[in-house]
C-alpha cells in the first residue's frame, strides 16, 4: 500500500485509536470459509462481527494460518456489473453489526497453504489499529451450507 493511502487510513481511523485501545471487545457468529476445489489457491471467508464494547474498533487488517495473506473486501456494482474492491480499514462502532456475507463485505484468503475440506477448522485473525489481534476460528463448509449461529458464537475481549 502507497505511503500517501498508510497516511490516509491512519488520518481516517487515529480518532478511533485512542478509545479502541481502552475496550476492545469483539463478538464472532457463524464464522465460516468457503471449501475449495483441489488446486484453488484462494477462497472466501464470511462472518458476523458485532462490537460489544463501549468504544469504536478499527480494523486494519486480517490474516489467517491458512493463507499466505489475508484481504478485507467488499462487493459493488459499478456500471452494471458486480466488482469486488479492496478495504483499507473497517470502523465498527459501538454496538454495530457488520455482516460479511456473499455479495457483499468479506474476507478474501490469498494463497492457501493446502485444501480446504468441509469440517476443517481454520483461524482468522483481526488486525487492529492499536496494534492488537483479535482471532477466532471458522469452520470450512460448502457455499449453500446452512450455518447454525449457536454453534458458531464466539466472543472475543482484547483487553
Amino acid at each position: 500500500m502507497s505511503k500517501v493511502w498508510m497516511v490516509a487510513l491512519a488520518a481516517t481511523l487515529f480518532p478511533l485509536a485512542a478509545v479502541a485501545q481502552q475496550d476492545a471487545s469483539l463478538e464472532f457468529e457463524n464464522v465460516w470459509v468457503r471449501a475449495m476445489p483441489p488446486f484453488q489457491p484462494n477462497s472466501a471467508g464470511y462472518l458476523t462481527l458485532t462490537n460489544r464494547g463501549k468504544a469504536a474498533v478499527a480494523i486494519v487488517g486480517a490474516s489467517s494460518n491458512v493463507a499466505e495473506s489475508v484481504e478485507l473486501h467488499t462487493t459493488r456494482e459499478v456500471d452494471g456489473l458486480m466488482r469486488m474492491e479492496k478495504l483499507t480499514g473497517l470502523a465498527v462502532a459501538p454496538g454495530e453489526r457488520v455482516e460479511f456475507a456473499p455479495g457483499g463485505k468479506h474476507l478474501m484468503l490469498f494463497g492457501l497453504a493446502f485444501r480446504l475440506v468441509p469440517g476443517d477448522d481454520v483461524q482468522i485473525c483481526f488486525q487492529l489499529i492499536t496494534d492488537e489481534e483479535v482471532c477466532t476460528d471458522a469452520e470450512v463448509r460448502m457455499s449453500g451450507d446452512t450455518p447454525d449461529a449457536q454453534d458458531h458464537q464466539h466472543h472475543h475481549s482484547t483487553e
